[in-house]
């Protein structure tokens, strides 16, 4: 996998941490955009927070590819810093009950290409091998709630890596493919889990969308203005980034965790 992909899950993590202090602290918010589109979009856009100056909530970042890979004679644990990241959901049906686990391997601030001996097993699990990355996708269900310990090798050397991963989260209503009634004050109930960094619930219409910014760290549910919303199809979303912070492990020079969550349901405006 490219040294793009760290570049743009790290500035991705960067930007909504730095959203953290004023997500906690303001009141329940829901605000209107439109969008001037005839059909909603099939994904959410990034958090309106991000880029103030533009309406529709959007933000730019640009990927750069970096250097190469850095190849190293020695592959060992305490030659490496380790990049946990993952992935919660996605946006179709398909993807809302699947995690996706990618453990990355960098030294001098450079993604290290791995050779042909290491390997990495987490819970059981062996963690298929792509460029300098190994990244797997399962069932939510298998690693939520739950203690993941991953085992790296590399020859006669070996590392661990250990965290608690997130309870499964979720939008419990409402359910997907449901009609809702348009509203000043549209419900929506969800889930959460892991140490919240930033997240917010988003509403979309044909040609609008509204979103909310819940008050607190663990808060169930929010509620969003639809009123101005058009009948016809459109989308009720939940992102969040989360971090990992018991995240511990042995023999690497350093680790860090990221993660982020993305559902999305389906719904018809009546």
């Amino acid at each position: 996998m490219p040294i793009r992909w760290f570049i743009s899950k790290a500035a991705t993590a960067a930007i909504l941490a730095l959203l953290t202090a004023g997500c906690a602290t303001a009141p329940t918010s829901s605000t209107s955009v439109a969008t001037n589109r005839p059909s909603p979009r099939t994904s959410p856009s990034p958090s309106p927070r991000s880029a103030p100056t533009n309406a529709a909530g959007s933000i730019t970042i640009i990927d750069y590819a970096g250097p190469p890979p850095l190849i190293l004679k020695d592959t060992s644990p305490s030659h490496l810093t380790v990049s946990v990241y993952l992935t919660v959901g996605g946006y179709s049906a398909s993807t809302r009950d699947v995690t996706e686990m990618t453990i990355g391997f960098s030294s001098q601030s450079r993604q290290v290409q791995l050779v042909a001996d290491e390997r990495v097993t987490c819970n059981g699990v062996d963690l298929p091998r792509g460029g300098g990355t190994f990244d797997v996708k399962v069932s939510t269900g298998t690693f939520a709630g739950k203690l993941v310990t991953c085992i790296y090798s590399s020859g006669r050397s070996s590392g661990t890596i250990a965290f608690s991963a997130p309870v499964a989260p979720a939008i419990l209503s409402p359910q997907d493919n449901s009609v809702l009634a348009r509203s000043a004050r549209t419900a929506v109930s969800f889930r959460i889990g892991g140490q919240s960094t930033m997240f917010y619930v988003t509403a979309l219409g044909p040609n609008t969308k509204a979103w909310s910014y819940p008050v607190g760290t663990r808060p169930t549910q929010a509620f969003l203005d639809t009123s101005a919303f058009s009948p016809g199809p459109g989308f009720i979303a939940l992102s969040q980034s989360f971090d990992l912070p018991d995240l511990h492990g042995t023999g690497f020079q350093s680790l860090e965790a990221h993660g982020q969550v993305i559902l999305e349901n389906s719904v018809t405006w009546g």
